[in-house]
C-alpha cells in the first residue's frame, strides 16, 4: 500500500519522495556551512526520519478523512526514530540528543528538553507513577508502535525507497552518498519497534551529561539550531513544492563601480574623510588573514560607513569564495526599519551597476529586504514576481546573496527558539555579517551578544563587521581587526572632523522652561532639531512653540511613534526636501530620528540621554560639514511632580546618572572630544551594569533550555527570555483611519481578513496588505482607550468619524490623561 505525506485538495504526495527530498535538502543546507561536515549524516537522518510517524494507519486515515485522535500525531515518534538511527550509525551522543529535539519539535518552537525526557526507570514499569502528560505521550507511542509492527514489511520497503531516492538526489547535487543509505531497512525498523523504550531512556542520560559538561560552550546549541533550521526550511520548501532560488554571482568590485559612476574626486573635508575611510576599509579587508573573523569599522557620523562596510564585505566575500569555492552571503542588519529601508535603497543602487540590462528590476536572488513591514515580494531570476506563498518562504529563509534586515531578525535567529525565526539560521553559516549601529543594543545584553558572536564565528565560520560612530568596547585586545586603520588613524579621523560644539547645561528644568529658553535663543536663519525623551514632553514642547508662533513661525514639524508610520515617512521626506532647498524648518521629535536618519540641521537641542545617544543625534547637526560649525545644546528635563529626570523613565537610573556625571564634568565638548567621552561612558556603564541577565541566557543556550515549561517561581532562565525590544506593558495596537488610504486599507482588512474563517486564507489575505496595514498602526496605553472604542475589532480601530476625538493631525494620538512618562 502507498504511504502519503501530504494532501492538496484531491492530490496525495508520496511519503517516501517527501522524506528523500527533505533529507537531501537538509544535507545540502548543512553542507554549505564551513567546517561542519561531521553533521552531514545527522542532517540526512533528520530529513529521512522527520515524518516517520506518518507511516501509522492513524495518520494515513487522518490524511484521507480529516478525522483522528492523538495517535495521528507524528513528530514525537519520528524524533525517537531519528535518535535511534543516530545511535545505530554511531553518531556522537550529543547528535542523538539534538536529532531527537529537532525532529520532535519540527512543527513547533524549541522548548526545554525536560518537557519530553523520562528517566529509564520510569519507562521500565507501567508508567503509573509518571505525570499525566507523560503517561498519555507514552500510551500514544505504544499504540503507534503496535500499529507499525503490523505492517513492518511495507514500511521498511518505503523507507528503503526513500533512502535510495535520497542517494540519487545527493549524487545529482555533488554530495557524497553514505553507504548506509543502501542498507536493508527491515532489520533496523524491527529492532527499533522492539527497543524504542531503551532508545528513549538513553536520551535522559545524554542530556544530564550535556548539562553538566556544557559550561559556557555553545557548540551543541549551534549544532541543534543548524540541524533544526536545515530540516524545517527544507521541509517547508519541499512540502510547498517551491523551487529553490539557487545562487548568483556578484562582482567583487561592485561598490567600486558604483562610486566611480556616482562620485568624482573629493573636494571637501568630508569627502576626503569618506575617501580615506573607504580606501582603508577595502585595503585592510583585502590584507586581513582569512582566519580573521571579527572586524570593526569605527568612524564619525556622515563618514560613509555604509559604502565602506559594504565594499569591505564584498572584498572579504571575494577572497573567501576563492579560498573555499563558495561565496558567502552578505547579511546587513540594522536596529530600525526606517534605516533598513534607507540602506536597502543604497544596496539596490549599488547592485544595479552590475545588471547586464540597466534599468531592469533586481532579482531577489541578488538582494532581499526582510523585516515585519517589508512587502512580501520575491522576484525570480526572470524578474517575475512569485506567488505570495512562494515569496514568503524564500524571503523568510533568506534565499539571496545580500540580505538587508533588522537586529530583531538577526539576533532572534542567533539567540533563538521560534520555528519561524530559525528557518534561516543555517544561512548564517559562512556569512559575512555587517551589524550597523551596534551601540543601540541594550547594555545588559552586551556580554551575551559578544560571546555569542565570538562562538558563532568559531562554530559557523561567520565573519562579523561591527559598525558605529560610538562603538562599545567589545572583544579582547587584538581580537577584532579595525578596518578604519590603526588606533592612531581612527583617532585622527575623529580629530579631523570638527563640525559641532556640544554645550551641556543640565540644571533640572520643566518642559515650559526649556521651551522658553529655546524660543528666546531661536534664530530664523537656522534650522533646528529638538529631541526629547518622552512622547508627553515632546508634545508639550511642540505645542508651546505652536502656540507662540501660530501661523507666522517657521515650518514646524512633530515626529514620534505617536504618529502613524505613513505620516512619519511623509514628514521626513518633506523635511529633507526643505533642508535641501535651504529652508529652515524646526523639528520636535523623540529618539526616532537619532541613528541613521539622514537629516542635517544647523542646531540640535536634546534632553539628557546616554552619551552615545547624544553623539548620535549630534550627527544630525552640520552632518555634511557644509557650514563652519553647528551647535548642540544639551539640557535636562524633569517631571514637575517628582523632580525625577525624564531620561531615567526611558534609559533607567544607571545610564542617566553616568551620563549626567560625565556632562557635568565636561560641559563643553568639541566633536573631536566625542571619541574619548563615549569610551569613558561605555566603560562606566559596563562597570555599573550587571552581566547577570546575559550570563543566565548563555547558560540556558548551553543547556539547550529554549523555553520555560511553566511560570513556576525560581524556574531557570530560558533562551525565550531574550528580548531585544521588550513589549511595553498594558499597551495595545490601534489602527488609525488617518486618511483616505487608511480607510481603504481598513475596508480591505475587514472584507478579506477579519471575515475569513479559514486560517490559511486569512493569513494569506493579511500578508497581501501587511505593509500598508502596519503603516497606520500605533501602540498606545490601553487605559487611555478604556470603554472609549468598540472592542469588537482586533486590532482596535479609530474610524474616520472619531478621528477628531482621538487623533491630532499634528501630534498624533490624543493623550488626554496624566500618564507619566511615555517612551517613544
Amino acid at each position: 500500500m502507498p504511504f502519503y505525506a501530504h494532501r492538496s485538495k484531491n492530490r496525495f504526495y508520496l511519503l517516501s519522495a517527501h522524506l528523500a527530498g527533505v533529507a537531501a535538502g537538509a544535507a545540502e543546507r548543512v553542507a554549505a556551512v564551513p567546517e561542519r561536515g561531521e553533521l552531514l549524516a545527522a542532517a540526512l537522518v533528520a530529513g529521512l526520519a522527520h515524518d516517520f510517524g506518518k507511516y501509522t494507519s492513524y495518520f494515513q486515515e487522518y490524511l484521507r478523512t480529516g478525522r483522528g485522535g492523538p495517535e495521528k500525531q507524528h513528530a514525537f515518534l519520528s524524533g525517537l526514530w531519528a535518535a535511534y538511527l543516530a545511535g545505530r550509525l554511531a553518531l556522537p551522543p550529543e547528535q542523538q540528543l539534538v536529532l531527537f529535539l529537532a525532529v520532535a519539535r519540527h512543527h513547533q518552537e524549541l522548548t526545554d528538553p525536560e518537557e519530553y525526557l523520562v528517566a529509564p526507570r520510569e519507562l521500565a514499569g507501567d508508567w503509573a507513577e509518571s505525570e499525566p502528560t507523560v503517561q498519555e505521550r507514552l500510551r500514544v507511542v505504544a499504540a503507534q508502535v503496535a500499529n507499525l509492527q503490523s505492517q513492518t514489511g511495507a514500511v521498511a520497503a518505503s523507507l528503503g525507497a526513500a533512502a535510495r531516492r535520497t542517494a540519487r538526489l545527493l549524487a545529482g547535487r555533488g554530495l557524497a552518498v553514505p553507504a548506509w543509505l543502501l542498507n536493508d531497512w527491515g532489520p533496523l525498523l524491527t529492532a527499533f519497534l522492539e527497543d524504542w523504550r531503551a532508545a528513549f531512556g538513553s536520551l535522559y542520560g545524554i542530556y544530564r551529561r550535556q548539562k553538566r559538561a556544557a559550561g559556557a560552550a555553545l557548540g551543541t546549541y549551534f549544532d541543534l539550531l543548524l540541524l533544526f533550521s536545515g530540516l524545517i526550511d527544507a521541509d517547508k520548501i519541499h512540502a510547498a513544492r517551491v523551487a529553490e532560488a539557487g545562487r548568483a554571482a556578484l562582482p567583487g568590485d561592485v561598490v567600486d563601480r558604483y562610486r566611480a559612476a556616482r562620485f568624482g574626486s573629493p573636494r571637501t573635508a568630508m569627502e576626503n574623510l569618506r575617501e580615506n575611510l573607504y580606501r582603508n576599509a577595502v585595503a585592510r579587508a583585502a590584507q586581513a588573514p582569512l582566519e580573521q573573523c571579527l572586524f570593526t569599522l569605527t568612524a564619525p557620523t556622515g563618514a560613509g560607513k555604509t559604502l565602506a562596510g559594504l565594499a569591505a564585505a564584498c572584498r572579504l566575500r571575494e577572497r573567501l569564495a576563492g579560498a573555499c569555492g563558495v561565496a558567502p552571503r552578505l547579511i546587513y542588519a540594522l536596529p530600525f526599519t526606517s534605516i533598513v529601508d534607507q540602506t536597502f535603497a543604497v544596496a539596490e543602487a549599488i547592485l544595479r551597476t552590475a545588471l547586464p540590462e540597466p534599468g531592469t528590476a533586481l532579482p531577489s536572488i541578488w538582494l532581499l529586504k526582510h523585516h515585519h513591514l517589508a512587502e512580501p515580494v520575491y522576484r525570480g531570476s526572470g524578474r517575475e514576481e512569485l506567488s505570495l506563498d512562494e515569496a514568503l518562504l524564500l524571503t523568510e529563509s533568506w534565499q539571496s546573496e545580500v540580505v538587508v534586515t533588522t537586529f530583531i531578525q538577526f539576533f532572534h535567529t542567533l539567540v533563538g527558539y521560534q520555528n519561524r525565526m530559525l528557518k534561516k539560521f543555517h544561512r548564517l553559516g559562512g556569512a559575512v555579517v555587517i551589524l550597523d549601529e551596534v551601540q543601540s543594543i541594550p547594555v545588559e545584553y552586551w556580554p551575551l551578544v559578544e560571546e555569542t558572536l565570538r562562538q558563532a564565528c568559531a562554530h559557523l565560520g561567520m565573519r562579523v563587521i561591527l559598525m558605529t560612530a560610538t562603538r562599545p568596547e567589545w572583544f579582547g585586545s587584538g581580537e577584532a581587526l579595525e578596518l578604519a586603520g590603526d588606533p592612531e588613524t581612527v583617532r585622527q579621523q575623529f580629530a579631523a572632523v570638527d563640525r559641532v560644539t556640544l554645550t551641556a547645561e543640565i540644571t533640572p528644568c520643566p518642559v515650559a522652561e526649556a521651551a522658553a529658553a529655546f524660543l528666546e535663543q531661536y534664530r530664523p536663519e537656522h534650522s533646528y532639531l529638538v529631541v526629547l525623551n518622552t512622547i508627553k514632553s515632546s508634545i508639550a514642547f511642540f505645542r508651546l512653540l505652536r502656540e507662540t508662533w501660530g501661523a507666522q513661525g517657521p515650518p514646524l514639524y512633530y515626529l514620534s511613534t505617536n504618529v502613524v508610520p505613513a505620516e512619519r515617512e511623509r514628514r521626513l521626506s518633506e523635511i529633507r526636501g526643505r533642508l535641501a532647498r535651504g529652508e529652515k524648518p524646526v523639528l520636535v521629535s523623540t529618539q526616532v530620528v537619532e541613528a541613521g536618519v539622514d537629516l542635517d540641521f544647523d542646531e540640535v537641542w536634546r534632553d539628557l540621554g546616554p552619551v552615545d545617544a547624544v553623539v548620535q543625534v549630534a550627527g544630525r547637526c552640520n552632518r555634511h560639514f557644509s557650514r563652519a560649525r553647528g551647535r548642540v545644546r544639551l539640557f535636562q528635563l524633569v517631571d514637575e511632580k517628582t523632580n525625577r529626570p525624564l531620561a531615567s523613565f526611558v534609559y533607567g537610573k544607571t545610564h542617566t546618572w553616568v551620563a549626567g556625571r560625565l556632562f557635568a564634568e565636561r560641559p563643553v565638548l568639541a566633536e573631536p572630544d566625542f571619541f574619548d567621552a563615549v569610551a569613558d561612558y561605555f566603560c562606566k556603564v559596563r562597570e555599573a551594569k550587571s552581566a547577570a541577565e546575559s550570563e543566565k541566557i548563555l547558560q540556558a543556550m548551553a543547556a539547550l533550555r529554549f523555553d520555560r515549561r511553566g511560570e513556576a517561581t525560581g524556574e531557570p532562565a530560558a533562551v525565550s527570555d531574550f528580548a531585544l525590544i521588550r513589549d511595553l506593558p498594558h499597551y495595545v495596537d490601534v489602527f488609525v483611519c488617518a486618511d483616505a488610504t487608511a480607510e481603504s486599507v481598513w475596508a480591505r482588512y475587514q472584507a478579506t481578513v477579519a471575515r475569513e474563517a479559514d486560517p490559511w486564507q486569512r493569513r494569506e489575505a493579511f500578508l497581501s496588505i501587511r505593509r500598508d496595514f502596519r503603516r497606520y498602526l500605533i501602540s498606545v496605553p490601553g487605559k487611555l482607550l478604556l470603554d472609549r472604542l468598540a472592542a469588537e475589532t482586533r486590532p482596535l480601530v479609530i474610524p474616520a468619524y472619531l478621528l477628531d476625538e482621538f487623533y491630532d493631525p499634528e501630534t498624533g494620538f490624543k493623550r488626554v490623561e496624566e500618564e507619566g512618562a511615555l517612551v517613544y
